[in-house]
């Protein structure tokens, strides 16, 4: 399996978490996420597009080797962000029980 398709798995497995966990209305894009969805849709592509697919998680390796993932989220009104970015990190590390060294950054970047 390749460093992309490992990469892709982890972004995968933890967004499908976090989308489940009760409170999270979405999971919210970066810029980066945004910028790549405009270009593929008015250019025809000519090299494959490196890095994460998964809008709304970035994943990287931290110097131990370990899997950082950075989960940027949206929740919905009435839920306290505290409760559901807990929630949210248990269900990510739940996903993940085959990878030995995970470590989950949440922000929540608005409610609706």
């Amino acid at each position: 399996m390749t460093a992309d398709t490992s990469r892709d798995r982890v972004a995968g497995a933890a967004a499908e978490a976090a989308r489940g966990v009760p409170g999270v209305a979405f999971l919210r894009p970066g810029v980066a996420d945004l910028l790549r969805t405009r270009i593929t849709d008015r250019t025809q592509r000519r090299a494959p597009l490196t890095g994460n697919r998964t809008p709304g998680v970035r994943v990287g390796r931290d110097e131990g080797g370990g899997w950082r993932l950075d989960i940027r989220l949206v929740l919905r009104r009435g839920h306290r962000a505290l409760d559901v970015t807990r929630a949210v990190r248990t269900a990510v590390l739940a996903a993940l029980p085959e990878e030995p060294a995970v470590s989950v950054r949440i922000t929540v970047t608005g409610v609706v």
